[in-house]
């Protein structure tokens, strides 16, 4: 990144967003692994082994977008295209969950609204400098 491009707030507010969704999502994993005694949630899920895979799951997800922030930091084309990924993902799942659970539609409004954000001001005019350099 050179002095004469610099990261746009767009970019920066993203990369903050993303990397603390980032640790939530390793701290929540890392907490779900101590829940197997939680004999209701384990019922929940469907068992012992599922609860601890989809902990696992969540915790790598976190580290994956902790990196992926970091790279949007430093400019990297590649963390751009898998932060879109990322987005587009969480369009569906929202979208999923609205239709499975009508009562969160609120929540799922906000993520798309949250995603669709993201991705605006991941493809603006400066964004789009800046990762080109």
């Amino acid at each position: 990144m050179s002095t004469e491009n610099p990261r746009p707030g767009g970019v920066t507010a993203v990369a903050i967003t993303l990397w603390v969704s980032g640790a939530l999502n390793v701290i929540t994993g890392v907490l779900l692994l101590f829940q197997t005694g939680n004999e209701d949630l384990v019922q929940r899920i469907g068992g012992g082994g599922p609860l601890i895979v989809f902990a696992v799951a969540i915790a790598i997800l976190g580290a994956v977008t902790l990196i992926v922030a970091g790279g949007l930091f430093g400019g990297s084309y590649g963390a751009r295209v898998v932060a879109t990924v990322f987005q587009c993902l969480s369009i569906v799942a929202a979208i999923v969950l609205s239709i499975t659970a009508p009562w969160l539609l609120w929540l799922a409004v906000i993520s798309i609204l949250l995603s669709i954000t993201a991705l605006v001001l991941l493809y603006l005019r400066r964004s789009n400098a800046f990762f080109r350099n």
